[in-house]
């Protein structure tokens, strides 16, 4: 396994404008979930990094405030959905698994 960090959004090359397209789809999927799933909202908020490894990211435990996080309203998530999406591919490591 790789990890893959996006450290900003400028992009030299076709390939790599593809691949954050293709963060950024996972990590809508992500997003949008939060939003309509009170069980996967659940889930997140009691294993944060558990539940962002489903959808290919790495996120570092250490990162996590002391006291755990707190989700915004499912409304809000909604609202905001496309920019918070970007956000989160942005400063998200993406785990690429293959095989050779």
């Amino acid at each position: 396994m790789f990890d893959q960090t996006i450290t900003n959004t400028t992009f030299d090359s076709a390939a790599a404008m593809a691949s954050f397209n293709g963060t950024n789809t996972l990590a809508h999927a992500f997003i949008e979930r939060l939003a309509t799933d009170d069980a996967f909202r659940a889930e997140t908020v009691a294993d944060p990094v558990a539940a962002t490894a489903k959808y290919g990211f790495s996120v570092d435990r250490r990162q996590l405030p002391e006291g755990g996080i707190t989700l915004p309203p499912k409304a809000v998530l909604a609202e905001h959905m496309n920019m918070i999406a970007e956000q989160f591919a942005a400063s998200s490591s993406v785990v690429v698994a293959f095989r050779l």
